[in-house]
């Protein structure tokens, strides 16, 4: 990701998430909600809002409120996110949902995400009321999703994708993080389609770049996956990773400032005014790297492959259709998937 104020960086990132997996954040926050709806609901965002291609693209500042409809069903949520709890404000978010109450006249249910904060954190304020007599003149509450709390290794299984993504901000030991990291891959690349690729790598990056991983934690991971037999995810995510331009100054254990072909430090592929990594029509080796992992992976996960798919491959020059094979390399089980795939 590219650098940007923190503040609005980490609030634009995680608003995203928010409410591309408005469902799953609901879920996660009250899990008894799926009771309610008995099926899952219909979400729609009740005010224009901006989702980033990139997570570095330019934004604009926005709120989460959403509403999940199920037949005669619906209520409306408001999503919040608030990276430094220090400046939450329960009085404006008090405000905020009475305005909505009034504008849909439905009743809004408020969730604040806090990546740092914890149960101890005495200065966050969770109710305001007035009462006067012993009468009560004004009650109001929200529901608080203090991540920092919420103990990791209990959602490393979790089938809720905003979970998985969840995890760099949760609680665990530095001990821990290989298995933790793995989990989250793994949530991205088993519970978001594989035709959705731009959202697989931009999910990746966010893993990344929250996980925070210095060079010798990659080497760790790496590592680590070899000895689970798993070596050929790291393969996938780096190319994922790659064809999206995502991997900047580092690639992923691989010389700094060598990323994806850029030479001498030029960022995302922008080499003297060449766009996107393409240089006189060539695509900065994506194309040859996306074949080498193919080449790599397949064996591993079919058998002995084929001299005609072999020299199919080798021959490829359509990053779409190598991109569209690497997403499904997890889900093929024959080589004729692949004769399918590339006819």
């Amino acid at each position: 990701m590219k650098p940007q104020n923190p503040e609005d960086s980490h609030d634009q990132n995680i608003k995203t998430v928010l409410l591309e997996n408005a469902w799953a954040a609901i879920k996660f926050a009250l899990p008894g909600s799926a009771e309610v709806f008995q099926h899952e609901p219909e979400i729609e965002a009740i005010r224009e809002e901006t989702v980033q291609t990139y997570f570095a693209d330019p934004f604009l500042r926005m709120d989460v409120p959403v509403v999940a409809k199920y037949e005669n069903v619906a209520f409306t949520f408001l999503l919040e996110h608030e990276h430094d709890p220090a400046k939450f404000s329960i009085h404006r978010l008090s405000r905020y949902v009475s305005h909505l109450e009034e504008q849909y006249e439905r009743d809004v249910i408020p969730i604040v995400y806090f990546p740092n904060a914890s149960y101890n954190n005495k200065s966050l304020k969770r109710v305001t009321r007035s009462t006067f007599l012993g009468k009560r003149y004004h009650y109001f509450t929200y529901e608080a999703v203090l991540l920092k709390s919420m103990p990791a290794e209990k959602y490393l299984k979790s089938d809720n994708i905003f979970a998985r993504l969840m995890l760099p901000f949760m609680k665990y030991s530095r001990q821990a993080l290989m298995e933790i990291l793995d989990s989250g891959i793994k949530g991205v690349l088993e519970l978001v389609e594989p035709t959705k690729g731009l959202r697989r790598a931009k999910y990746l990056d966010f893993l990344f770049h929250y996980f925070n991983l210095n060079e010798e934690e990659w080497k760790a991971y790496t590592a680590y996956k070899q000895t689970q037999n798993e070596e050929q995810e790291v393969d996938m995510v780096s190319t994922m990773l790659k064809s999206q331009g995502l991997l900047e100054g580092k690639n992923l254990g691989i010389i700094e400032g060598k990323n994806l072909g850029i030479i001498e430090g030029k960022n995302l592929g922008i080499i003297e005014g060449k766009n996107l990594g393409i240089i006189e029509g060539k695509n900065l080796g994506i194309i040859e790297e996306g074949r080498n992992v193919l080449l790599r992976l397949l064996p591993k996960k079919l058998g002995p492959m084929p001299a005609e798919i072999e020299t199919s491959i080798r021959t490829l020059t359509d990053v779409g259709l190598i991109n569209s094979i690497l997403d499904r390399v997890l889900e093929i089980q024959s080589w004729h998937e692949i004769k399918q795939l590339m006819n």
